[in-house]
Parts: C-alpha cells; structure tokens; sequence
C-alpha cells in the first residue's frame, strides 16, 4: 500500500469455497464467483492479508481493489504440504518454510538450488564445487540417519520426484561435476517452494520423510486475453584465481637449472624456488551463457492455462581448446504447461507437465589421479620437458618447430610426475543426455460446503544417458599409461515413479466456538530404478567411439523396485479462531521391510495460539508492545526404510577356470524395520511496530532410533560383508532464528531488512556396540568417521608430541620439555634438542628423511585415532536486504556465513605441501625443501626450515596432521540492480505491459579464514558417492578439500517484457 506499485502473484480466493486466482504483473485479477454476497481474501508472501464483501449480481460485473500492507512477520499465507489441506499458517503448531518465486526475480538464480540457498534457517544447500551444472547437496536440521538417505524428499505439485543426481553407476568423474536431477525442473515455471524441516512437519508423508520435504508448486494461468512473458539473459562466469596458489618448484643443479632456463626463457637459478600459474593460465577461461523464456497464460471462466519454454546454454569457465575436448557445459530445453479446467462451479481438474532435455559435459576431476585439474595442481615446474618430436618454444611449452603458435608436439610442459599429462587428462569427454518427465492430473470436488474431495495421480520418468570416451591414442604425450588405446563407459539409468493420493476432508462447526477440519485418505508410489553399463576398452584403431569397439568389454546391471503405500488421518480443532489443536498420524508399509516387520505408524500432534487474533487484543497492554504474537508447539514421528534388497540374503556370481560359481554376498536380516525418528519443536512469532518488525524463533529435538547401520556378523558363516541392522542412534537439537525488519516503507523508498540463523548439535549416542564407520573404507586420507559419543561429522587422525605445558595433569602420553623437538634424527630414543638438530643437519638432507614423532594419547597404539573436529559448522545462516528507490529502482543483497567448530579437510595442499612425487609444489614446501638440499645452506637455516616442516607434515602415516583448518566463512552471495520501466512509458511507447532490466552477479566475495582453495568445495558431489544418495560417505563425507574447483563469480544481465 505504501509503494503503490501493483502486485502479481498475490492468492485471491472466496471464503468457503476452492475458488481463487493469482493476480498477474499489473496487479489484476478476474475469475468467476458465486451470485450474492461473498467475501474475498487476498494473500501474499511478506504481505499482510486483507477481506472484502462484495455482493454479485448477474447483470454487471463487480470491482474490488485491495490495498496490501508489506508486513515483517506473515502468518496468513497459506500452505498446503504436510497439512492435508490447504492451510493457513498460523494454525499450524510447527514450522513449514515458504520460498516465493516472485520475490526471487532480481536475484541472480538459476535452478531451484539456488533458488533454496541461503533462504530459510536449518535448510542447508551444500555446493561441493564450481564446475556449471554441478548440483548441490540438501540438508535440512542436519543428518537424521546413519546410512540411509540425509536428502529430503520432493514433490512436484502432488507427484514426487527423482532427487538423485550423477552419472548413473557406471560412470564417474572424480567426484564433481555431478548433475542434480532437481536442477531439471524449470525455474521460470516455479510460483513456491514450501518445506517441511523434520518429523514433527512431515508426518503425514510417512516413511523416507524424516530428512524433511520439499514440495515444488508450478504457475497456473488466470482468466483473461492471453498475456505472453518473455526473458532473455545473458551471463558470464570466472573462477576467482586469487583462491589458486602457483605452483614452486627449484632446480637441484646448475645443469638443471640452464635447462630450464632455456625452458621457461628466463633465468633459473639452483636452490632457487620459482612459480609457475600453472591452474589459473591454462584450465581457465571466461564462461559464457544465455537463456531465453518465453510463457502465455490466460483462459475464460470454464478453463486456464499457463505453457513456458526455457532454453539455457551455458560454456562454463573450465577448458582450453589448445590442450583438449574436456570441458564444463549444461543445456537445457524445458516445457512447462498447466491447464485448469472448471466443468461445474464445485469441480476443478489441474492438468500439470513437464518436460526437459539436458545435455551435461564435465572434466574429470576432484579425488582422481587422472583428474584435470589435479594433473594441473600436482605440477611441479622442475619437471618440465619436450619429448621426441616436440621442441621448446622458450614459453614453457612444446610444439613441433618450437613455434609457440604451431601444433603442440609431445612433453611434459607442466612438469607432471606420474599418471598423465594435463594435455592426455584434457582428451577425456564426459557427457550426458537426460530426458525428464512429470506429470499429474489432481481432480477436486466439493459435494457440499463442508466436504470436498481430491484426488492425485502422477508419474516421473528419467532416462539419463552417461558416457565416458577416451579416443584411441589419446596418450598424446607418451606419458600416460592408462588404456592409451582408449575405452568407452556407457551407463543407462531409467527411474520411473508412479505417485498416487485421494483424500477427504470434512469442515464442521461444533457449537458456536470450535470448528473441526477433518482430513483422511492413503497415498502410494511405485518406483522401479534399472541401471545398465557397458565398457569397452583397448580400441583397434583410431575412429572408434562405440562400446562394441573395445576388446576388452566389461557389463554391469542393476533393478530396484519399491512398493510404499499408507493411510493417514488428520483432525484440526479450532477454538475461536486462535487456538488450534492439530492430531493426525499415518500408517505405513514398504516392500522393503522384513518379513517379521509389520506396518508401522507415525503419530502426530502441534498446537498454536495465536493471542493477537483476538478481538480484544487491540485493547490489552500487550499491544503496546506486540501487534502479532503467536506460541506454538509440535511433535511427532517419521521414517526411513532400509533399501529394496538389504533383508534378502543374496549371492554374487564368481568366475574360475572351473566354471561360474557363487560367493556369499549379503547375508539378510528379515527383521529389518524402518528407522524412526522423533521429533518435538516449539517456537513463536513475534511482530512489533506494527509488523514492520519480526521475529520467529524455534528450538527443535530430533532422537532418531533404530537407526540403519552397518554391522559386522561372524566371517565363520561365510558371509563377510557387513549387514545392515536396527542398532544406532542419534540425538539431535537446535535452534532457529528468523528477523525481517522494515525501518522505511514509502512510495519513493522502502527497505527491508533480513537476517537468519540456525545452531545444530548432533550427536551418535549408540552404534549397538559396533565399532566406528570411516568415510572412504580404507582410504587413508579421508579422517570423517561415525563414531560412538561424537558427532557424526568428527574427524580422527594424527597429532605430532607437544608441549609438556599443554599436557592435562595426571596424563602420562610423551611431551616435549623446553628446548625439545619432536624428532628423533641420531637414534638415540630421545626427542632432538636445538643441538642435536644442528649436529643432524649440518650437511643436506631430504624431507622424506625428516619423520616427526606422533603421539598417542590414550595408550592403545593408535596413532590416528585423536579428535580433530568436526566438519559440520554449529551456526549457519545468511542476512541481507532488499529496497525499493524512485518507485521502479530494486536493489537486494544477501550473504550466507557458516561457523562455529567447523573444521575443513585441505586434502589438496595437504599433498601439494608433503608428497614428495606430486606435491612439496607450493611456495613454503619448496622453500624448506631447496634448504635442506641446498649445499650452501648454514645448519641453523636447515634447522629453521626442519621446524617449519613440522606445520607441513601431512598425509601416511601422519594422515590428519596439517591439513585441518578452519572452515568459517562470509560469502556475498547474491547482489542484484532492477530497473522497472514506468509501465505508462512501456504501453505508450513499446505496447508492452510491462519491461525489466536486470543486472546481477552472484558468489562476488569471500571472507575467511581458510587457506585452501574454497570452503565450500566438497570431494563427493551430489550423487558421487553414490546415485542413491546413500551410504556413508554421501552422508558424512563433508568439507573434504580435495582438488576441486572454486564456486566462480557469475554476472549476467537480463531483459524481461510482457504484452
């Protein structure tokens, strides 16, 4: 009301009655209501809700303009997930978040990634990299399993959807790169996101819902002529090169030392480290996207409709055409339609599709020795050489006439000590084509006032397409000794899912002051998984890009099929239109429960009061302090089964020169159940000065029992695999803060301010007397384990003797008196004084030699086992504003921040600084290095630098040591400018509804503590660890630092018109 600007989007309804519409960009709206006197109701998000009697009559249309106040604090909006029935939500005892599309059209967002990120308390989207069309990982109050599935669930207007993301699981990358199946769903065509954050909101959606809900709403169309709405934006993308350290190196002779002189063409001296922008000037370039949208809605009073199409083609910031094919794209063509028809004034049918075909390329990279770019972060400049036919150019490269513009000839230009050029890493392809579909029909129908029905039936179909090429003869550069002869990895995943729902749902006055709203009815999904991959390696000859090439083939097929069906009941008591008491609970049965394993059932319960709604509010003395005041409470249950094939006992097939034979694999358990988790809330709503301030707070408590978790029975029956069993627990708890402020709120200037944050304590109280899980079996580097008494995201690992000063009274573990060092170089069983180290060292002497003395501090011969951390922060959240200057200027900012015991892995310099063949590259590692080998070095400067090693130190068998930092961070998330041309100008001149341009970018900065490449990076990408989003290491494999790519900043402009 006080910007006077009109208002699309805002939900206008009858009272009573499944009627309504959405006003569209001018802020209109039309649709066909009943004769006589009725009362419309219109909501929106962040805006204070408003009725208004209207009588109609058959001879004339009716007008009614409604003024909508900006509010801090909304409690009117009406939600729909995990209620049963629409909703609004102050009557509702736990929270259920909503994300407006509308509000996000001057932010720099491109999929519902990051449409979520950074928007709601407890809802953590986790990037795990940079590369374009990476996915990212969904955490909602943490983790609530062990082993299974951490990702919440989702919905497409009643359909639930594939929420996995990957290659399938044939193929591979390294770990990043991988896509998510949720980035296909079309971003224009998005009206809400609502979520569910726990059991205590999710029950009703039974089994699989205890990691939370997400349900995505698509636009409909309104009555009218048609209006057409067109985009096109254009972006650019850099990966910020500050976050890349050069790679040092230092000739070990004057020979050497010449060589690279003439190398390089420039002086090299012996013992002298030197750099080379190894990263940032070859694998780096500017990215380059655009998009193009273009929707028509409209419809009369019998039927709407609302159809979008969306091309996005964006050539990421990784490649370099001179060195390979490899590259980083994503593409899409998406189709959105709605249709809504209305045969009778109680009778609605909702006609929802969508379709997207992507195409998706990235690099191998992150955790692969034969990564891109970790080929390039393992340079080590010393290295650097021509081979057989290829000639220096004098600019640190190798072509065939030594023309630095002629065709790149065989070498070693970078300087790689094992496994493969970065030119031979470059020739790998990894692509993937997707084709996915959604569709539902909802059928409602309102017999009566007091009943109405509905009805929901859907499906989801993916069939993705995943290749891994490496030509014949890719080993351009000799060195590279992996299938040089080239292969090819097929992988086809199909998952299709079938959602089906009915429900009922009865409204009744009980006397002159209760209401009851009574809601029953089952739902039911049917999904089938089929995987099937192919290879073929050692290609004949050149040309050959097909499985059937290769000579040696290989085959791999996997089927899931899972039936869940339930029913559930919810009745929601109204007292006088403030109190509301809300019971329901669902029943439940999964094909993938145990024989012995019944049904289970999922209660639930929430109350909230809502004191400001009453009629004598206005003149309590509360008011003077609270214009809105809500209290609330909640609790209930939720679950997670285990996966289709855990209680079968099962066999692998086993190949001898005997014949085919068969091996124990899974040894069954029929007593399998599903996990349960238990979840209470409370909280409040608080609004001051009139709404223009608002607070929400929630304090939450999660214990979730039987808990899936992998469990090691007797190897004596031949079975040696562990077996998943009902044995675990976890605690958790937290806190979530919600604050909107509106300090200005004129027609000329209005600004809004915001601001979040979540606490999350996890704990694993019992693992049935099984010992710890680590994340990467047994590969050393990773140091995440679940463990028994710690959070689940602890990290162990090595810690070198310190100071006898720091060491606990009454502990007998080694330590170091004053003027001792943890080594030991003569051997005589004694920590090293400063003497004894110039003694040592008073000739050169090589890193490897140089072993530093672990500790162990409880005794039991376990030099890994010290706790390091964790890599799950405490606090999350995010804080920004929005404005609005001279009526069509808007301008918004928002920053996310993470902290609190939040430790990262830096597994990248971990090795760049200690492994002594594809490492000791950065700056300081090569500084000490060049002085324990240098012979004109003193022994004092070699003692320096062996004392400097000892912050260097790092990986087998000290893994853990020096490669823990902290993980906290600020990052400038989004920042976007929007001019709104005068509507007047726009028609008179143009013709045009209305015209928007947009310039925005977002990840603009980063403040933190950490050193490494970026906080946010992350070894297992969505779906890396495995297409089921599964498993240990999908669940718990975070802030693992490991050769990854930066997020890069991304700047785009974008015009927006309507006629």
């Amino acid at each position: 009301a006080a910007t006077q600007r009109p208002l699309d989007g805002a939900q206008i309804s009858v009272v009573g009655t499944d009627l309504g519409t959405l006003t569209n960009t001018a802020g209109q709206f039309q649709f066909n209501v009943p004769l006589g006197q009725v009362i419309l109701r219109i909501r929106r998000v962040g805006y204070g809700s408003s009725n208004k009697v209207v009588t109609v009559t058959p001879d004339a249309p009716v007008t009614a303009d409604f003024a909508m106040p900006q509010v801090a604090i909304g409690l009117d909006a009406v939600v729909v997930t995990g209620t049963g029935v629409a909703t609004e939500r102050r009557k509702l005892g736990n929270t259920i978040a909503t994300v407006d599309a509308s509000q996000l059209r001057n932010a720099p967002v491109q999929n519902v990634s990051e449409m979520l990120a950074a928007r709601e308390p407890g809802v953590s989207i986790l990037p795990s990299g940079g590369l374009t069309g990476e996915g990212a990982r969904i955490r909602i109050r943490g983790a609530a399993s062990l082993s299974q599935p951490n990702e919440p669930i989702v919905y497409v207007d009643g359909v639930r959807v594939d929420r996995g993301g990957g290659f399938g699981d044939f193929v591979g990358t390294g770990g990043g790169g991988y896509p998510s199946r949720l980035d296909d769903i079309n971003p224009e065509s998005i009206e809400r996101i609502e979520i569910l954050k726990g059991p205590a909101a999710a029950t009703l959606y039974g089994t699989e819902a205890s990691a939370g809900v997400i349900q995505v709403f698509t636009k409909q169309g309104s009555r009218g002529a048609p209006s057409f709405d067109f985009m096109t934006e254009q972006g650019i993308s850099r990966f910020p090169k500050n976050r890349y350290m050069p790679n040092w190196g230092f000739a070990r002779s004057d020979t050497q030392a010449t060589r690279l002189g003439q190398f390089y063409g420039t002086t090299v001296q012996a013992f002298v480290p030197f750099s080379r922008n190894v990263v940032t000037n070859n694998l780096f370039e500017t990215g380059y996207a655009n998009t193009f949208s273009g929707a028509v809605s409209g419809g009369t009073s019998a039927v709407t409709y609302y159809v979008n199409g969306r091309y996005s083609h964006d050539d990421g910031p990784f490649g370099n055409r001179r060195l390979g094919p490899a590259n980083d794209l994503d593409r899409f063509a998406q189709g959105s339609a709605s249709i809504v028809i209305l045969p009778a004034s109680n009778v609605k049918v909702k006609v929802n599709a969508d379709y997207v075909d992507r195409f998706h390329m990235t690099p191998s990279n992150n955790n692969n020795i034969y990564g891109t770019i970790s080929s390039a972060i393992f340079s080590k400049p010393e290295l650097a050489r021509c081979y057989t036919g290829g000639v220096p150019t004098g600019q640190g490269s190798c072509t065939t006439d030594g023309n630095p513009n002629s065709p790149l000839a065989p070498g070693n230009p970078f300087g790689q000590a094992a496994f493969g050029t970065v030119r031979e890493d470059m020739q790998e392809e990894i692509k993937q084509d997707a084709k996915h579909f959604t569709g539902s029909v909802n059928l409602a129908y309102q017999p009566v006032t007091q009943v109405s029905l509905d009805a929901t039936l859907g499906v989801d179909v993916v069939n993705q397409v995943s290749t891994d090429f490496a030509p014949f003869g890719y080993n351009v550069d000799n060195l590279i000794s992996l299938d040089p002869d080239g292969y090819k990895f097929l992988d086809d995943r199909t998952r299709r899912e079938i959602t089906a729902e009915a429900k009922a749902t009865w409204t009744t006055k009980l006397g002159e002051y209760f209401q009851s709203t009574l809601t029953g009815g089952g739902q039911g999904f049917v999904a089938k998984v089929e995987d099937v991959g192919e290879g073929g390696e050692h290609f004949p000859g050149p040309g050959l890009e097909v499985v059937g090439a290769g000579s040696s083939p290989s085959i791999y097929e996997r089927f899931l099929s899972t039936v869940n069906a339930g029913v559930f009941a919810q009745d929601q008591l109204a007292y006088r239109d403030w109190a509301f008491l809300t019971v329901g609970g669902r029943y439940d049965r999964n094909s993938a429960f145990g024989k012995t394993s019944q049904g289970v059932f999922y209660p639930k319960a929430s109350i909230s009061l809502q004191p400001s709604s009453l009629s004598g509010w206005n003149s309590s003395a509360l008011r003077s302090n609270f214009s809105t005041l809500r209290v609330r409470g909640a609790i209930g249950q939720s679950g997670l089964q285990p996966g289709a094939f855990d209680k079968f006992t099962t066999f692998s097939p086993l190949t001898s020169e005997l014949g085919p034979g068969l091996a124990p694999s899974n040894l069954g358990n029929p007593d399998l159940k599903p996990e349960k988790a238990t979840e209470w809330e409370v909280g409040s709503e608080i609004g001051i000065l009139n709404d223009r301030a608002g607070v929400e707070v929630t304090y939450w408590n999660r214990v979730t029992r039987d808990a899936l978790y992998q469990r090691q029975y007797a190897p004596s029956g031949g079975f040696r695999a562990v077996q998943l069993s009902n044995i675990g627990r976890i605690d958790a708890h937290g806190w979530e803060i919600g604050l909107n402020v509106l300090p200005v709120n004129r027609p000329e200037f209005s600004l809004k301010l915001f601001g979040n944050a979540a606490f999350l304590h996890e704990i694993v109280t019992s693992l049935g007397g099984s010992p710890p899980l680590k994340v990467g079996g047994s590969y050393p580097r990773y140091r995440n384990f679940v463990k028994e008494g710690y959070s689940p995201y602890a990290l162990f690992g090595a810690k070198l003797v310190g100071p006898c000063s720091l060491r606990p009274a009454g502990a007998t573990y080694a330590c170091l008196q004053p003027g001792q060092n943890p080594y030991d170089l003569n051997g005589d069983g004694q920590f090293d004084t400063d003497a004894d180290l110039l003694a040592a060292l008073a000739t050169p002497r090589s890193l490897s030699s140089l072993l530093p003395i672990r500790v162990d501090e409880n005794g039991n011969g376990d030099f890994l086992d010290h706790y390091l951390g964790k890599s799950a922060p405490d606090w999350a959240g995010s804080f920004g504003f929005s404005a609005t200057m001279f009526k069509n200027f808007e301008v918004s900012s928002l920053f996310e921040y993470k902290g609190g015991n939040y430790t990262i892995t830096d597994l990248t310099f971990a090795f760049r600084n200690s492994n002594a063949s594809i490492g000791r590259n950065s700056e300081r590692a090569a500084r000490v290095e060049s002085t324990l080998l240098n012979p004109t070095s003193t022994a004092q400067q070699r003692v320096d630098a062996a004392k400097e090693w000892l912050t260097l130190r790092a990986l087998t068998p000290y893994d853990g040591l020096n490669q823990n930092e902290n993980g906290r961070f600020v990052r400038w998330r989004e920042l976007g400018l929007t001019y709104n041309v005068p509507t007047a100008w726009a028609s008179r001149r143009l013709g045009l509804r209305y015209v928007s341009l947009k310039a925005s970018v977002r990840n603009l900065m980063l403040w933190t503590p950490y050193t490494g490449i970026d906080p946010e990076l992350n070894e297992y990408g969505r779906g890396a660890a495995s297409s089921d989003l599964n498993g240990i290491e999908s669940n718990f494999g975070e802030g693992i630092d490991a050769f990854g790519l930066a997020l890069p900043r991304r700047f785009t402009f974008s015009v927006r018109f309507g006629f």
